[in-house]
């Protein structure tokens, strides 16, 4: 189906480098599977191995210097008012809300936006209508790139040379308070799991991506032993419980444990 008002603004950028080149062709055919009537343009980014997979193009940034300075390259090379960042690492389990996200998405570029979270992860703090809340200043993760759809110009102005992903989510943060239409869904709109942490398999989703026909390349990537699994449990649950307070203190709390 088209979307003529939103065709040619958006693409989607799947961010990722060459040593996590195994999870390209089960992220993107996932991707296919869950949101096969996706109409934007598909980009993968990765430093000198280009992607084999149809309708994917491939934008290389050699040297792999910085996970900031990467994106920043990339970028440069897509000409879109707005980017939905994607991360290889994140599969599809189920299918995509598609004509919600087209709809939000068509909306933040006609209202220019320059942020919109696509799943409430978490959610934003004041609440607009039934589908999105706004993510006030001093939010915590208010420049988290999981399934965020970004306004490029503000992306670039963000962003800070030499810092990773964490950096940029962590730090980043507080270089957004001084922009407003951040905004985040009230829904879960891109159901996926997260399948590896800090380079190796996580057991659960592992099982998962099995169970939907999926068979991981294990020669080149582990999976977690029963006592990484086990901290990482431990580490999950202090995330549910940290979200559980009040808002206003969260990004202070935070700070305290970085």
């Amino acid at each position: 189906m088209e979307h003529p008002d939103t065709q040619g603004n958006c693409a989607v950028l799947i961010v990722s480098c060459d040593k996590y080149k195994d999870l390209w062709g089960p992220c993107i055919t996932l991707f296919r599977r869950f949101w096969n009537d996706c109409s934007y343009p598909v980009y993968l980014l990765s430093n000198t191995v280009r992607v084999d997979f149809p309708n994917v193009t491939s934008i290389l940034t050699g040297t792999d210097v910085s996970w900031s300075d990467n994106l920043l390259l990339a970028l440069e090379q897509i000409s879109c008012s707005h980017v939905l960042l994607y991360i290889e690492d994140l599969f599809l389990v189920n299918p995509v809300a598609s004509q919600t996200i087209h709809s939000l998405i068509e909306q933040s570029i006609r209202e220019d936006w320059n942020y919109l979270r696509l799943n409430p992860t978490p959610k934003g703090d004041m609440q607009i209508d039934d589908f999105i809340s706004e993510i006030s200043p001093g939010s915590v993760y208010r420049s988290s790139v999981v399934f965020s759809v970004w306004k490029i110009e503000t992306l670039k102005q963000i962003l800070k040379s030499g810092e990773s992903a964490w950096d940029f989510e962590e730090i980043g943060t507080a270089r957004t308070d001084s922009y407003s239409k951040f905004y985040a869904s009230n829904q879960e709109l891109i159901p996926a799991c997260n399948t590896v942490i800090k380079g190796v398999w996580e057991l659960e989703a592992l099982k998962k991506i099995k169970d939907l026909g999926i068979e991981p390349d294990l020669q080149s990537r582990r999976s977690m032993s029963s006592h990484e699994y086990l901290i990482w449990k431990l580490k999950q649950l202090r995330s549910l419980l940290f979200h559980l307070m009040p808002h206003s203190s969260k990004r202070k709390i935070r700070s305290i444990f970085r």
